[in-house]
């Protein structure tokens, strides 16, 4: 019962040979080059959209090229940010949570509303581009962190 699909002899088979061609991709063969060589090509690929975000400029090409990199990045370093305070009685933990249910959850309600409403982003698409979106928001919790540690005093507030 075994044999009576093949139609090729088992000796054969080590004969076969051939190229996948797969239309539309590039040729370039990433699976044998360094992780730091990856890092760099992903890192670049993340500040051109931190670019494309503060400097707008019309064009969708940016759209077929999403990655989760720089909003994943972008939710860690705002939920850092707005941890409470190390004072024993609240260590941060839900604050830190609660960012990134906010922002994933949040996304993908939209996302979920785009693709209702027939827009034509994928899942994916529409998470990177709202991902990247905050980062506006985290140069600001950057500024005012800054601003908190060399401006006021021990006990003084922002009242």
């Amino acid at each position: 019962m075994a044999g009576e699909y093949s139609s090729v002899p088992a000796a054969d088979l080590d004969d076969i040979s051939g190229q996948i061609f797969v239309p539309g991709a590039t040729e370039d063969n990433t699976l044998d080059e360094s992780v730091s060589v990856t890092l760099m090509r992903d890192m670049k690929a993340v500040g051109g959209k931190f670019y494309h975000v503060l400097i707008p400029r019309d064009g969708t090409s940016l759209l077929n090229d999403w990655d989760l990199w720089g909003p994943l990045i972008l939710c860690t370093v705002l939920a850092i940010l707005l941890q409470g305070h190390g004072d024993g009685s609240n260590d941060g933990g839900p604050q830190f949570a609660q960012v990134f249910v906010i922002v994933w959850l949040g996304a993908g309600v939209v996302t979920l509303n785009s693709t209702l409403l027939d827009g034509k982003l994928s899942f994916f698409q529409s998470i990177c581009v709202l991902g990247y979106c905050i980062l506006p928001l985290v140069i600001a919790a950057v500024l005012v962190k800054l601003i908190s540690l060399f401006w006021f005093e021990e006990g003084d507030s922002l009242r």
